[in-house]
């Protein structure tokens, strides 16, 4: 393996990383602490997805169907979600985003439009189209041999 592109690599992530810490550091306060990383990441694939049942959140998250029950539990409460009975199916519970929730992922996008202002716009757009593609590819060849059956 090129000892070169292993230390690009390594310097690469190491940037975002610290990249990353900073922001969050900077920002943090602005965004709902009370959110564990599994909570944020139900809520994401929410807010990506717009309304999921149960068992398509557990399909998605990858994880048993009663465990994303638990964590809808816990983000009801406070209001991140809400449940629906399905019309069509009424064993069937629909999870769509609650007010706290909409107002979580409205804090978010108000910090990722300070952040782009004030950083990415100084660098040449081009430049962060490149980045962009580059990631794109990246994932795609990443998600090609997630696919594939181990060896």
């Amino acid at each position: 393996m090129n000892k070169e592109l292993i230390q690009t690599v390594k310097d690469l992530n190491r940037t975002v990383y610290e990249i990353n810490l900073a922001l969050m550091e900077k920002y943090e306060s602005q965004i709902d602490n009370e959110i564990t990383s599994k909570q944020a990441v139900l809520l994401e694939v929410l807010h990506k997805h717009k309304r999921l049942t149960v068992s398509e959140l557990a399909d998605l998250m990858k994880v048993s169907s009663s465990a994303v029950s638990q964590i809808i539990s816990k983000l009801d409460k406070k209001n991140y979600v809400r449940r629906e009975i399905n019309t069509n199916n009424r064993r069937e519970i629909i999870v769509l985003l609650g007010e706290a929730g909409v107002k979580y992922f409205e804090a978010r996008d108000r910090i990722d439009q300070i952040i782009i202002e004030k950083y990415y716009a100084q660098l040449d757009f081009n430049d962060i189209e490149n980045v962009k593609k580059t990631f794109l590819q990246l994932k795609t060849i990443i998600e090609k041999d997630m696919k594939r059956p181990e060896n």
